[in-house]
């Protein structure tokens, strides 16, 4: 099959701009606040465990392997309940819960039960919800905004989330600087409940079976898992993510004690550096579309890949480089989330455009499958190999693994493509294209 190039969406203008749309501007109010809880949650568990209960480096890199384990468990499982459920109550509901859970460690700390245990529980219980949400979330964009709009609905949904985000940090700080660290987690919880209060009001119809027309369960997931391992481009796809996710968490269980024991820095000054890559984050939700169009889409997701070794070096060379080892992490952290933001909206777009709308979630699942369910893996070998090796070695190996993200990149249909071909839509699936694993799709677009 020859690929015929076809404008990329990013580069169409819409008829109307997103954020007229009454639902898409509700959506990406409520993507704004769920980053935050996320954020600060996701950097303040782990301060909570290492300031105040005294974790090193094996405990944190469990409490991130917890954060992520879902994805590895219930990922697929979800992915399937997703397409047979309303999406919007699904994302409601796993925003409340997650409001639940990180509000019980202050009320924990409070009544003078905190202890490493209850932060282990729940980062589960997160873990849990965040798959639901993730899956939920991905799904129902194209209800909102269409398929055909989808690169540029997650870079506006990304620039909320960032551009938030960038003041986050420094209230933690702040938080942090003038109260106990559970009580910064009450920003956490406040934000899920925002995202959820703007997530109840969206209207829209979406593209969901009643159950009975659903296929059985089992044979579903069986399905979606076929397409996402057999589909030359979402192979290329999901081994790259696989590998740039086991870098972020093989380094991440290693980077809380490397900043706080090593390099001597506060809570409070750790938590201020995620303003950096807030900030990263945002210039890379503006900048991408013209990067891509510069580009493509190939050799923005492979060389934003390479890109990554230097920046993540800055990182453990903090401690002998000149000036403030407090600088050079957030310039690494200003990086790498750059580098990150615009290799996921390079690849945004290309599962809706291979997935029919009754099979999304299951794709979706399947891929993050692979994407997420890493994750945990590489926390646990993170860590404990900052145990055995020492912190520093094992941010090397970070930035090595980043790089390597674009090897699959570099060998699959995508290292040539400039805007997504022609040919891409799901209808463009020939019957039974789900139905097996010797099913071999059409050819199409990025995550």
């Amino acid at each position: 099959m020859t690929l015929q190039p076809l404008v990329s969406v990013g580069t169409r203008p819409p008829a109307t701009p997103l954020l007229r749309l009454i639902a898409f501007r509700k959506l990406w109010i409520a993507s704004a606040f769920e980053g935050i809880g996320d954020e600060a949650s996701r950097v303040l568990i782990p301060i909570v465990a290492v300031s105040m209960l005294g974790a090193g480096s094996l405990e944190v890199g469990i409490l991130n392997a917890l954060g992520m384990s879902a994805f590895l468990v219930l990922g697929l499982p979800v992915g399937v309940w997703v397409d047979r459920l309303p999406r919007r109550r699904l994302l409601v509901g796993a925003d409340v819960f997650r409001a639940l859970v990180v509000l019980s460690v202050p009320a924990a700390f409070m009544a003078g039960a905190m202890t490493i245990g209850h932060l282990l529980v729940c980062a589960a219980l997160i873990s849990i919800a965040d798959v639901v949400f993730t899956t939920a979330q991905g799904a129902f964009v194209p209800s909102v905004v269409g398929r055909e709009r989808l690169s540029d609905a997650h870079a506006r949904l990304q620039s909320a989330a960032s551009a938030v985000a960038v003041g986050s940090p420094s209230l933690t700080g702040a938080l942090l600087s003038a109260a106990a660290a559970p009580f910064a987690l009450v920003t956490a919880g406040l934000s899920y409940v925002m995202s959820a209060l703007s997530l109840a009001n969206i209207q829209v119809s979406e593209d969901v079976k009643p159950l009975r027309e659903h296929e059985r369960f089992w044979p579903a997931a069986r399905a979606g898992l076929s397409l996402t391992v057999h589909h030359p481009v979402l192979r290329g796809l999901f081994l790259s993510g696989m590998i740039l996710n086991a870098a972020t968490m093989f380094g991440g269980a290693a980077t809380a004690v490397y900043a706080l024991t090593v390099l001597g820095l506060s809570p409070a000054v750790f938590a201020l550096l995620g303003s950096f890559a807030a900030l990263g984050g945002l210039v890379a939700s503006f900048a991408a579309p013209a990067i891509l169009r510069q580009l493509g889409i190939g050799k923005t997701r492979i060389l934003a890949g390479v890109a990554c070794v230097p920046v993540v070096a800055l990182t453990p060379l903090a401690a002998v480089l000149p000036g403030f080892p407090a600088f050079w992490l957030g310039t690494s952290a200003l990086g790498w989330a750059f580098l990150v933001v615009a290799i996921s909206v390079a690849g945004a777009g290309i599962i809706p455009r291979i997935a029919p709308p009754h099979k999304l979630g299951t794709v979706m699942a399947s891929n993050r499958l692979f994407i997420l369910g890493v994750m945990p893996l590489a926390s646990l070998a993170g860590g404990a190999m900052a145990a055995w090796i020492g912190v520093q070695p094992v941010l090397w190996i970070w930035a090595l693994l980043a790089g390597g993200s674009a090897v699959p990149i570099a060998f699959s249909p995508m290292r040539t493509w400039k805007d997504f071909p022609a040919g891409l839509d799901s209808t463009a699936l020939r019957p039974g294209a789900m139905s097996g694993a010797s099913a071999t799709p059409v050819v199409r677009g990025s995550c």
